[in-house]
């Protein structure tokens, strides 16, 4: 099994899949298994920043930079995204 995702893990999205901005939406397909994802906008800037690889600190710092949110609520929401980016197959992360 993973190990767990903690701020100082190294995250970076694979390079196996096509992503589309759209508004503030991002709509990405998976080109191994031709599944399309959408994201919010903050899914969106998340996807963005890891389009080269990045701490999971510098992703939730820039989250919680941007949107108004309670730190504890962020840091929980952007490791379950990255969490959930990593089971689909669109992240990779190297534990800390």
């Amino acid at each position: 099994m993973d190990s767990a995702i903690s701020l100082p893990s190294v995250v970076v999205g694979v390079p196996d899949q096509i992503s589309c901005r759209l508004d503030d939406e991002t709509v990405l397909l998976d080109l191994n298994r031709g599944v399309y994802f959408g994201l919010n906008g903050v899914g969106s800037l998340i996807w963005e920043l890891i389009q080269r690889p990045q701490t999971v600190e510098t992703v939730y710092s820039a989250v919680l930079e941007q949107y108004e949110v309670d730190p504890e609520t962020c840091r929980r929401d952007v490791l379950r995204l990255l969490e959930d980016l990593r089971e689909a197959g669109l992240a990779n992360v190297v534990p800390a």
